[in-house]
């Protein structure tokens, strides 16, 4: 399933959010503390996601092991 780690780590925080899966890439929108994020997946040259969450009002790429990377930098928040 796409994005399903991003998508299990939200739900163990209780997060509120919205998840859209075409043709097995996957879309997140979901709430932190009032604040908006968005994780987009995509498939071009290689694999990645379009996010905003390390940044909250800039779009970034992640590719790689980008799942992981997003919930290391969600990890983070509140701490």
């Amino acid at each position: 399933m796409a994005l399903d780690q991003i998508k299990q780590f939200i739900e163990s925080k209780g997060w509120p959010y919205h998840f859209t899966d075409v043709e097995e890439l996957g879309s997140i929108d979901f709430e932190y503390l009032g604040v908006n994020y968005h994780v987009w997946e995509f498939r071009d040259d290689q694999c990645g996601v379009e996010s905003n969450v390390k940044s909250i009002g800039k779009l970034e790429e992640f590719f790689g092991d980008y799942q992981n990377d997003l919930i290391a930098i969600m990890e983070k928040w509140g701490e």
